[in-house]
């Protein structure tokens, strides 16, 4: 029988390399590399932190996939949806921690859906906060 050992904490502000890179705001996919100093390749599991910003006109909705491909070509993904105003007036955000199989190649597909977030003051970013070292014998 395999159990799965205690995820392993990762923190970004003492492992910079776990800030994977920005959120894209046109729509279409960026492919982000999980570094090593991060998460080592023997790792089956990452926990993923995405957060999103909007200020200024941007569009009423949008969301992004953040997938993970696996050794047969099959994707686990999440979505993390985030509301914009067309007219300006307000500020908004989300964000959000979830669990992703560790990708067999290395590498989180982010892809943006339905509409662009064209504001110049948009942020957002793609990190790892923790992994699981893989599975142990019980």
């Amino acid at each position: 029988m395999y159990r799965v050992a205690p995820w392993i904490s990762v923190e970004p502000n003492k492992i910079p390399a776990a800030i994977l890179g920005p959120l894209p705001f046109k729509r279409g996919s960026v492919t982000l590399a999980i570094p090593g100093a991060a998460v080592p390749a023997t790792a089956t599991g990452i926990l993923v932190f995405a957060w999103a910003a909007l200020s200024g006109k941007n569009a009423p909705l949008a969301y992004w996939h953040f997938a993970s491909t696996l050794a047969d070509g099959s994707q686990n993904w999440f979505s993390l949806l985030v509301a914009g105003d067309p007219n300006g007036q307000s500020v908004s955000c989300n964000s959000q921690a979830f669990w992703l199989p560790q990708p067999a190649d290395g590498k989180l597909i982010v892809t943006l859906f339905a509409n662009d977030l064209p504001s110049a003051s948009n942020r957002g970013e793609v990190e790892i906060h923790g992994y699981y070292p893989g599975p142990l014998e019980s």
